[in-house]
């Protein structure tokens, strides 16, 4: 059984899939998972070696590839978009109140919050005058913003549905910021990959038979509850059962929305990256033919 060391900030679908068929094991491949308090912690972890796959989205590996040198290769696309919203107290029920308050945010350079750049923008507000927190990964967001140490924060499933519970507010929602922001991906360093291209394609396979299988309508049922077990709202894993990323590939949207934000907000990278010298294609074919033919 190969080991992998695999760290990630919330489970994705076709992960908590393959974790309820047991087809990791099956495939040979001992995953060991580590939740991550920041983005910061997972880009520079990978950079050194410390974890083999990570579970980002496009943009950290965009600029960990930048700033880490992580030399980071995206494998696999996990989740079509991704689902987000930013929350706030009820007692702020405009952008521009939120605004004037300490915003929790896992970084300032990458992932989700140049989705909120762009809806500060838009609201005609200067986000680098913004006061922005940076407290870590999803769960320390949430937890920032239940203990009153933000005014509001960008939150995934299944932390909006607790934050909403609670009584907080969504000022807005993803998709009509960024509709096209790419879900997760699974990323590994090149020089791994090379050196690790069996148990690394074993692991897609693994991943694959999983989305499949959540992907298949026969299965939506019970592909919903395992997500609902894992702690998804039940509305938002009916949707990630309805709407999977066909073989795993990256969808060009998403690559194209993220450079975009980037650009926006002057981020983006000179010279500009491009995903053919990013996105390995082959090893995901190599894994959609081995379990083609099994």
């Amino acid at each position: 059984m190969d080991r992998i060391r695999q760290i990630l900030f919330v489970p994705p679908a076709p992960v908590v899939w393959a974790g309820h068929l047991d087809l990791f094991a099956q495939h040979g491949v001992d995953v060991k998972t580590t939740l991550t308090r920041s983005s910061d912690e997972m880009g520079r972890g990978l950079a050194a070696g410390r974890w083999d796959v990570g579970i980002a989205v496009v943009d950290n590996v965009l600029a960990w590839n930048h700033a880490e040198a992580a030399g980071l290769e995206i494998i696999a696309q996990l989740e079509r978009s991704t689902i987000m919203a930013f929350v706030g107290l009820p007692r702020l029920p405009a952008l521009q109140d939120v605004a004037a308050g300490p915003i929790a945010v896992d970084a300032t350079t990458n992932g989700f919050v140049l989705v909120l750049y762009r809806a500060l923008a838009r609201a005609g507000i200067d986000w680098r005058a913004c006061q922005f927190q940076t407290v870590g990964g999803v769960k320390q967001r949430f937890d920032a913003l239940i203990a009153g140490h933000a005014a509001a924060t960008i939150l995934v499933p299944p932390f909006i549905d607790m934050a909403l519970e609670r009584g907080f507010a969504a000022l807005w929602w993803g998709e009509t910021i960024a509709p096209h922001y790419p879900g997760v991906v699974a990323t590994a360093q090149a020089q791994w990959l090379r050196a690790n291209a069996s148990v690394a394609q074993r692991y897609l396979q693994a991943l694959i038979a999983a989305n499949r299988w959540g992907g298949d309508t026969g299965n939506a049922g019970a592909a919903a509850a395992s997500l609902v077990t894992a702690g998804y709202a039940a509305p938002i894993a009916g949707r990630l059962a309805a709407d999977t990323v066909a073989g795993l590939r990256v969808v060009p949207q998403g690559w194209d929305e993220t450079i975009a934000l980037r650009r926006e907000c002057g981020l983006l990278e000179v010279p500009e990256p491009e995903a053919r010298a990013i996105v390995n294609t082959e090893l995901l074919g190599r894994a959609a033919d081995a379990h083609s033919q099994k």
